[in-house]
């Protein structure tokens, strides 16, 4: 799945445009007094400024370049980002997915991981920058009921379950792109913040263009 597009809510336009464009130093492509858009590799992260939702978050994940992830771990610390520990240690490493997370907050809350996916290996580097920042590869939609949401998005998007999933947890699509579905009654992994419903939207690519709300959730996934 190539995640091309995530659109998401914020209270607060200007911090987000602080961090992301002077500390992470990602191009701005698009700007207005209501809306950003970054250019994060082959994909772009929008957030459009909302006075109806109080305080949203969300988490979302960038692939990183795989041999880069302890050179990413400086390259945050060097510019002040306080990273989330995960039993003591500054990275997450998934068996099963075979991949290194790092997790950290941007200014309004916000769970951030890159990810370092090993099984698609790259050529090591001497320095980690903004360019090593290849895709948005997760963006998680939190579900009342995961399995009666994975059913629906599985029959929409004729994708598969990634690995495993079950009732608390069910991440859909590739290494490429992941729609990470998680049930309300657990906290986002590498963060302390409860998995909470906000209004989101997600550009996919299809081949086919249509834009589909999901069930009774405030989410639209347009493809094309």
């Amino acid at each position: 799945m190539k995640i091309q597009e995530i659109k998401l809510l914020t209270s607060s336009l200007d911090s987000l445009i602080e961090f992301y464009s002077r500390i992470l130093e990602l191009p701005i492509i698009e700007r207005s007094v209501a809306h950003v858009t970054f250019q994060i590799g082959s994909s772009k992260l929008v957030f459009e400024i909302s006075d109806e939702v109080a305080n949203p978050y969300y988490h979302f994940a960038f692939n990183i370049t795989e041999s880069k992830k302890d050179l990413a771990i400086s390259w945050l610390k060097a510019k002040g980002i306080t990273i989330n520990l995960f039993n003591d240690e500054e990275d997450y490493f998934s068996e099963s997915w075979n991949s290194h997370s790092i997790y950290f907050y941007d200014p309004v809350g916000n769970i951030v991981e890159l990810i370092a996916r090993h099984n698609t290996k790259n050529k090591l580097g001497h320095e980690f920058s903004y360019e090593d920042l290849l895709n948005i590869s997760e963006i998680g939609m939190p579900a009342r009921d995961v399995i009666t949401l994975s059913g629906y998005l599985l029959e929409q998007f004729k994708e598969h379950i990634y690995i495993s999933g079950n009732s608390m947890f069910a991440p859909i699509g590739d290494e490429e792109g992941l729609l990470i579905l998680s049930s309300l009654d657990r906290n986002w992994l590498g963060s302390n913040k409860k998995v909470e419903i906000f209004p989101l939207e997600i550009f996919i690519a299809t081949g086919r263009e249509e834009t589909i709300q999901v069930q009774k959730y405030p989410y639209l996934i347009t493809t094309r």
